[in-house]
């Protein structure tokens, strides 16, 4: 037993990189989520674009009263309306109506438009508590609010649903995480064991060519994460009630480039990693990576800022866009035309990169 003992500490002791990163990994991870949830001092104020219709006294307190608790940009209602409905960059604006103030001063019942994004659900759930708040301190300065003559009137801007689940908003964030693990997993596990097995050297001089018998194998890793990515999103929606959007043909088109990013991706690692043994240990810390920044646990607005500044950089970002615009937004193939085409380009550029590792890599051997 002793003598098995040492033996196996020899050899983990002998592969460093992979002793190396597998120490490593859990400090990044750990850095990064305690970085993206108790950062307090990296929380930028709440974006709130505000349209003033009316630009009344009771109007002007509102304003005045929002903006000591968040960021009020002041702007028109179509601007208003473009900055949450197209660019996402606001969970939420509020319209000031026309009249408002004139109907108060007679005792009549006025109303403030809320717009909308749920698919941002937090984001809208922090400016209604941000109403309330409002209202109290409105009421403490003996404001017209205190009468209850003003009313908010909420309309969604992006889709027909005014709310989403929490399973609308978790599902296909996990989805992909679990898709991502089983794919960059698999996919550098196995092509590591065929160097184990003795058959990657005969591939490297196979008369088809190593790059295409290296794309066959990574062509059947995308038709099984492709079939768990689907497998996966039906089964949320039939037993969680989960939203697939109102286009299928767009859901597919989303699933194949989130699986055939991934299956690039697990080729890099593949073509990084010397040994099995490190491709475990990298792939964990590529995945947790890309899913922190991605956006597959959280929403990107509970995020610091320069978590947010930096999320283009990983395709997981424009997957979940591209899922949040079919599923919580009920847009079509032509809202995820960007999205799409950023991970398909990521992928190709992904994919040249690990060819060329793992044959730099393998070839020398």
């Amino acid at each position: 037993m002793i003598a098995v003992f040492l033996k196996d500490l020899r050899l983990i002791l002998r592969d460093r990189w992979a002793l190396l990163a597998a120490m490593l990994a859990p400090i990044v991870i750990i850095s990064l989520i305690a970085g993206a949830l108790f950062d307090s001092n990296d929380r930028s104020r709440l974006l709130l674009p505000v349209a003033d219709e009316d630009l009344g006294p009771v109007a002007t307190a509102f304003r005045k009263l929002l903006a000591e608790h968040a960021d009020v940009q002041m702007m028109s209602r179509a601007e208003a309306e473009h900055l949450v409905r197209d660019e996402n960059r606001a969970p939420a604006a509020i319209v000031f109506p026309e009249g408002l103030s004139r109907a108060y001063l007679r005792g009549e019942q006025g109303r403030i438009e809320l717009l909308t994004d749920p698919a941002q659900a937090n984001g809208v759930q922090a400016i209604k508590v941000l109403l309330l708040l409002v209202d109290q301190e409105a009421q403490a300065l003996a404001d017209p609010l205190s009468e209850d003559l003003i009313v908010v009137e909420k309309k969604s801007l992006t889709g027909s649903r005014g709310t989403v689940t929490s399973f609308d908003e978790n599902v296909p964030g996990f989805t992909i995480l679990f898709v991502l693990l089983a794919v960059v997993f698999g996919t550098s596990m196995a092509l590591h064991d065929e160097r184990g097995w003795g058959t990657l050297p005969r591939l490297l001089v196979a008369p088809a060519g190593f790059t295409w018998m290296l794309l066959g194998k990574l062509g059947a890793r995308f038709v099984l994460g492709f079939a768990q990515m689907i497998v996966l999103l039906l089964w949320g929606y039939f037993f969680f009630r989960v939203s697939l959007g109102s286009s299928p043909s767009a859901l597919v088109v989303v699933s194949a480039a989130v699986v055939f990013a991934s299956v690039a991706l697990g080729l890099v690692v593949a073509g990084i990693a010397g040994t099995r043994e490190q491709t475990q240990p990298l792939s964990l810390a590529v995945v947790m990576l890309f899913s922190a920044i991605g956006g597959l646990w959280w929403p990107p607005e509970v995020t610091p800022e320069w978590m947010r500044s930096i999320a283009p950089a990983v395709y997981t970002s424009w997957a979940m866009q591209a899922m949040n615009d079919l599923v919580l937004r009920d847009r079509g193939l032509d809202a995820i035309t960007w999205p799409v085409s950023m991970l398909l380009l990521y992928g190709l550029v992904t994919l040249v990169i690990g060819v060329r590792l793992f044959r730099a890599r393998h070839s020398a051997r």
